[in-house]
């Protein structure tokens, strides 16, 4: 009877590797293979056009809190920054939208899709050097999707800033 404690032990770890290798979680599917979600439903909170200077690009490292950390997290992340000169436009339609910032941190790794931010943002952010002036647009969305709600802070627009101060035609 002994002898079998054993063969026993190693038939259950083999049900659980077995079982965690078929988990979503353990193993999150690649993006081809995810059908596509319908966009959330969301509400405006707050709108922010500034003129900035871009101050370069940050990696923000894991901080090792879950169980998928540091392989498989996304937790690192590198994120371009942004100093506020000056507002040129802000609106505050919700109770609970951001107030006036001064700084931004935009999260520019490819593989992190905000739902809202457009691609074409991503190549001018990674286009610009340290030091160079910008107009930048973004929002402060409260998002809405299945049972889940969630801020979003999307990148609307940016556009250089020539030496003598106005937005350059892109």
């Amino acid at each position: 009877m002994i002898k079998y404690v054993p063969l026993f032990c190693l038939f259950l770890i083999g049900g659980l590797v077995s079982r965690a290798v078929e988990n979503p979680v353990a193993v999150p599917p690649a993006s081809s293979d995810a059908p596509e979600a319908p966009l959330p439903s969301g509400e405006l909170l707050s709108d922010h056009v500034a003129e900035a200077e871009f101050t370069g690009i940050i990696h923000r490292k894991c901080m090792f809190m879950t169980s998928l950390c540091p392989d498989k997290c996304d937790h690192p992340k590198d994120f371009a920054t942004f100093r506020i000169i000056k507002y040129l436009d802000y609106r505050k339609p919700g109770k609970y939208g951001d107030e006036k910032q001064e700084k931004l941190m935009v999260d520019v790794n490819p593989a992190h899709k905000p739902i809202l931010q457009d691609a074409s943002v991503l190549k001018q952010i990674s286009a610009l050097k340290p030091g160079d002036k910008v107009v930048l647009h973004w929002s402060h969305y409260y998002m809405h999707q299945d049972s889940s709600s969630f801020p979003q802070r999307p990148v609307i627009s940016i556009k250089h800033l020539s030496p003598s101060g106005e937005a350059e035609k892109e």
